[in-house]
């Protein structure tokens, strides 16, 4: 199974999901391939440094990931589409209607941390987490 996950900017949010839903889909026995990208992404801007300090915390690595746009050829290539904010589904239906399909949402909205403290991302994280693990168990 192929996800995108979706966020603002791809260097908080998406990233940290994509590194919970590749652990959280390993631990239950299953295999997806998982990408992220952002509807305002910034060519090339590393993930967030409070994100990557509080995925660690998890044993996750996301330091090598960076901000990537939200593209037909990614959207082409997911089996789902998460944005982590319904107002995400939104933009993307209106720029990629083809997309409407693939898109799953999550059982709540999250917001984006960006430049808050350490704790705000960890807080971003534990909900991220169990959102994903309820989004594996309904697939």
């Amino acid at each position: 199974m192929k996800v995108l996950i979706v966020c603002s900017g791809n260097t908080c949010r998406s990233p940290m999901a994509g590194g919970l839903l590749r652990t959280v889909a390993k631990s239950r026995g299953l295999t997806v391939d998982v990408r992220t990208a952002g509807l305002a992404y910034n060519p090339g801007k590393p993930v967030a440094a409070n994100a990557v300090t509080v995925m660690a915390e998890l044993g996750i690595d996301i330091s090598n990931e960076y901000s990537k746009p939200v593209t037909l050829e990614n959207l082409g290539w997911a089996d789902f589409v998460v944005p982590v904010q319904r107002n995400h589904a939104d933009h993307l239906i209106e720029d990629f209607p083809e997309a409407a399909p693939k898109i799953r949402f999550l059982a709540a909205d999250v917001p984006d941390p960006y430049c808050g403290p350490v704790a705000e991302y960890r807080e971003k994280r534990d909900i991220l987490n169990n959102l994903l693990s309820r989004f594996v168990e309904s697939l």
